[in-house]
């Protein structure tokens, strides 16, 4: 196998890999009734299971980076999918609700081998062209797995009950286990005796460029799910529930432009394109705000803002990438960390503000974002 064709594969299946992860993070949610049901327990137990995973698999995004940089990327991207792979299966076999959290974030923090290591291993064996591909296309597959993951694990479910589901995704993350054994490569390792990785979180946060990047990533995802949260919620007092699904799909169009950010990024580099984004994303709230009545303007505009989050993401990890060479695997864990945290905060406004308010909220933060990134001194 050529150099250069073992990098496609192990592009294509690291690409892969990213949609069948964060997959993981919805495939319980159309499953919450029928578990309820035949175990006799309230929604509410079955939906913590869920945060069970949420919370593990932050854990994980912490703790697999640094790791990666003393063990290598390839061992522990392939054998965090092997015990992903047992974890999914012990839970088709749960027989209670506290069976089912333990093995949910066993599941969660194996899983969190994936994106930082990922990340990394981009880094250190791709060229810049192939490095901003695989990096938007992963998080592209990040986007759509918030639709698609909840399709699949409902379609499943259909045929082979819930506990299907999950013996589907051990199947593949079994595969996927073995591909990257012979697909992926080694990397080079870091054995110092004595090193302490975890205090790289430290030595990077100490820098002040990197700081403020970290508060950036931090509103990424947590807009991404809060706007889609709040339009759902508008749209399902306003107009059919079948709205959301259409405007949402429409929107999700903006994903494929992913494709272009290699040719932007060399044009314009990291730094001024995420500031682009972010102006773009605060004009795009400040514009929905003017047209709530309108469909077709809130699926067009929602195309927009798709776009600029698509190029946000891999210009924010390659810029991470950078100002954090000497510690990348721990750099990238902490952008994943503060990335998925996000998330979590997201609920507070969508359920707190209208979707009026959230979008004059998330513009001005949009805004600040925009301050922020200028007060960045060194440049990528």
């Amino acid at each position: 196998m050529g150099t250069a064709n073992n990098h496609y594969f192990s592009a294509a299946l690291l690409i892969i890999m990213g949609f069948l992860v964060v997959c993981s993070l919805y495939t319980l949610i159309p499953l919450y009734d029928q578990i309820s049901l035949e175990w006799r327990i309230p929604v509410g137990q079955v939906i913590l299971a869920s945060s069970f995973f949420s919370v593990f698999y932050a854990i994980g995004l912490l703790t697999f980076g640094p790791l990666s940089d003393r063990f290598g990327r390839k061992t522990i991207i392939s054998y965090g999918f092997l015990f992903s792979a047992i974890a999914t299966l012990l839970i088709s076999h749960s027989t209670e609700i506290a069976h089912m959290y333990l093995f949910r974030s066993i599941q969660g923090f194996a899983l969190g081998c994936f994106a930082p290591v990922a990340f990394a291993y981009c880094f250190d064996h791709f060229n810049q062209t192939l490095r901003t591909f695989t990096i938007s296309l992963i998080n592209a597959g990040f986007l759509l797995s918030g639709i698609f993951g909840p399709m699949i694990s409902e379609k499943v479910s259909i045929y082979y009950r819930w506990d299907g589901v999950f013996v589907f995704f051990a199947l593949f993350y079994f595969l996927l286990f073995l591909f990257s054994l012979v697909i992926l490569r080694a990397s080079k390792v870091s054995r110092s005796i004595g090193e302490q990785p975890w205090k790289h979180f430290l030595i990077l946060l100490a820098d002040c460029d990197l700081r403020l990047l970290y508060l950036i990533v931090f509103s990424l995802l947590l807009s991404f799910v809060a706007f889609y949260d709040s339009l759902f919620q508008y749209l399902s007092n306003e107009f059919p529930v079948q709205s959301f699904l259409l405007v949402r799909s429409i929107g999700l169009i903006g994903t494929v432009t992913c494709l272009f950010s290699d040719s932007l990024l060399k044009h314009i580099g990291a730094k001024r394109l995420i500031l682009f984004c972010s102006m773009t994303i605060s004009l795009t709230f400040f514009l929905m705000m003017y047209f709530l009545e309108n469909l077709f303007l809130i699926g067009a505009l929602s195309v927009i803002y798709v776009a600029a989050i698509s190029f946000s993401l891999p210009s924010v990890i390659i810029y991470i990438g950078i100002l954090g060479e000497k510690y990348r695997g721990s750099a990238i864990s902490l952008y994943s960390f503060t990335l998925l945290i996000g998330t979590a905060f997201s609920p507070l406004i969508s359920h707190t503000f209208s979707f009026h308010s959230a979008l004059a909220l998330l513009g001005t933060w949009f805004l600040v974002n925009s301050w922020m990134i200028i007060r960045i001194r060194k440049d990528a």
